[in-house]
This record gives C-alpha cells, structure tokens and sequence, in this order.
C-alpha cells in the first residue's frame, strides 16, 4: 500500500471521508487547515484516508480516518495510524484523537496505543444536525484519546507560539536562578530578553515534553548549540544529555559556548565529549562573564 499528501482537490475523496464523519460540514471544518493521507491500494484506487491537524505546539489530533466498505478489517486503519505515528513523531510530541462512545472503535485506537485524555459532553448533539448512530449506538460524547509520540521534539520558527516563547521563558528563569549564581537579580532582568528573541528567532529548536508540558530546551544554530536550560524540578533526570545527543546525532552540532563561571555545566559538557579550545574574557554582549569556547572531540561524534 502506497500512503501519499494530497494538498490539492482534496474534496474529490468526501466519499471516503464521509465513512469517518458522516456531516460534509464538519469535515469542512478542518480539512482544508488539516494534512490528508490517502492510502492507494495495487489497483491505485483509494483504499483509505486520514485527515491530521495541528492544534498547538507539537500537539496533533487525528480528526478523520476511514477505509473503503469493502476493505475493512484487513488492518488498512492500522497501517495508516502507524505511518501517522511515524510521519509526526519529530514535530509532535502528543497525537489525539476523539471519537464516539463506541467499544469497537475505542477498542481498536487502545490497541494502537492511544489511552482516554478527556471527554467533551454532548459533541455529537450539539454539532450535528442529526443523530448520529453506530454499531447500534446513539452517540452524544465525544471521547479523547492521546499517544506519545516523542518526548522530544523539533520545533519551527512558525510554530514558536506567544504561549509556547512564554513558558520556555519561564524554564530559561528558573534554571538560570538554579544554576547561574553568578548573575545577579539586575543581569537577569537585563539579560531576559535576549533570551525571549533567542527562542524565537533561533534556527533550530528542540524541546523536551513532559505530559505536554515543556521541561527543557536547546537551540542550535547550524553547528553550534546556543542554549541549554532544564527545569530544575526536572535536573537529573538526564533530558540534558538527551537533548546534546540528539542535537549532536541528528543535527551535527559541534560547538557549545560555556560560562566559566558555571562548573556544572562545564563539566556536564566534557561528559558529552565536548573540550575547551579557546577562552574569552567577554560574553558575545560584551559583559564581563568568562567565556569557554568548546567543540565536540573527533572520537565523539555521532
């Protein structure tokens, strides 16, 4: 089975898409903002479709996915989540979906790994213009379900949003009280909003998630890593050096400015195989905070 984007025409598969969602209207609700898949079968006609949108930063929800009558249960629905899961999985840290209160269809999304999130009283009642039946069953709730994808993630420029800047902000503070005692409460202030237009104009940013919540971050800028912050009710539990790794593994970064007035955080990068090969008496801003400039030793690279 083929799985392709489709971004043009994409009402010429409504017949599929009526066997998920039943009321044209609501589908027109998110398909044009959503991405759809359609899987072709060795006949090339369309044996499934699945619609996925973006609600949040690395949040997705599922909002569509149906197979052709005469190719259901020969696990189509399956693959199709699968390919999803694998498609998303660098920029989606959670995937949703929400359906009715019907033991098949929930059976089904648990097997693939979704687990209950939340429910939305009286959905069916309140937005469609008639009932809406299945497997004999009169639905009213819509039922949320949630899987994990990656508790790491990489995050565009365009998907950087005010809430998002605001609570990586708030980590940057409280990790730069626990762990840069060299600054004072003035330099904070001072150097807060470098910090809020790094988060937004950084080339590559990855965050690391927590049940949703932002934990920890670094920014990388071609080779070079720019920022390190964890929360510090979550120091410890190795999201640092996961970040490094993968900025390191996936995204070939090479370079890393230290304080050296943070031992900590020197020592952690010599851990990660990082040495010093130049010292600076200046910060890039020109204050007076010692500067270790370090690469990544030959033998470590990913």
């Amino acid at each position: 089975m083929d799985i392709q984007i489709v971004s043009k025409n994409k009402k010429d598969y409504l017949p599929l898409l009526l066997l998920g969602d039943e009321q044209e209207s609501m589908i027109d609700r998110y398909l044009d903002r959503g991405e759809l898949f359609v899987m072709h079968g060795q006949d090339r006609r369309p044996a499934a479709v699945a619609v996925v949108t973006r609600e949040g930063a690395g949040l997705y929800e599922l909002k569509n996915l149906a197979v052709a009558t005469d190719l259901q249960r020969k696990g189509l629905g399956r693959s199709m989540v699968d390919y999803l899961c694998q498609h998303y999985r660098p920029v989606c840290h959670t995937l949703l979906v929400g359906t009715g209160e019907t033991p098949s269809t929930l059976a089904f999304y648990r097997s693939c790994g979704f687990t209950y999130s939340h429910t939305v009283r009286d959905f069916f009642t309140r937005h469609y213009d008639h009932p809406i039946w299945e497997d004999g069953r009169l639905l009213t709730d819509m039922i949320y379900l949630q899987k994990a994808l990656s508790p790491v993630i990489l995050l565009a420029r365009e998907h950087r949003t005010d809430d998002l800047t605001a609570a990586l902000h708030g980590v940057w503070e409280a990790a730069v009280r626990a762990t840069h005692h060299f600054l004072t409460e003035e330099d904070i202030r001072r150097l807060a909003p470098y910090a809020e237009s790094a988060l937004r104009s950084v080339g590559g940013l990855l965050v690391a998630y927590v049940q949703g919540e932002p934990v920890a971050f670094l920014g990388f800028q071609e080779q070079k890593i720019e920022m390190l912050f964890v929360r510090p009710d979550h120091s410890g539990q190795g999201w640092g050096s996961r970040l490094v790794r993968t900025a390191i593994g996936t995204h070939r970064a090479t370079l890393v400015d230290v304080n050296e007035q943070n031992p900590a955080a020197l020592a952690f990068y010599r851990r990660m195989g990082f040495e010093v090969f130049r010292r600076d008496e200046h910060d890039d801003q020109g204050n007076p905070f010692p500067i270790l400039r370090m690469k990544l030793r030959e033998e470590a690279h990913g």
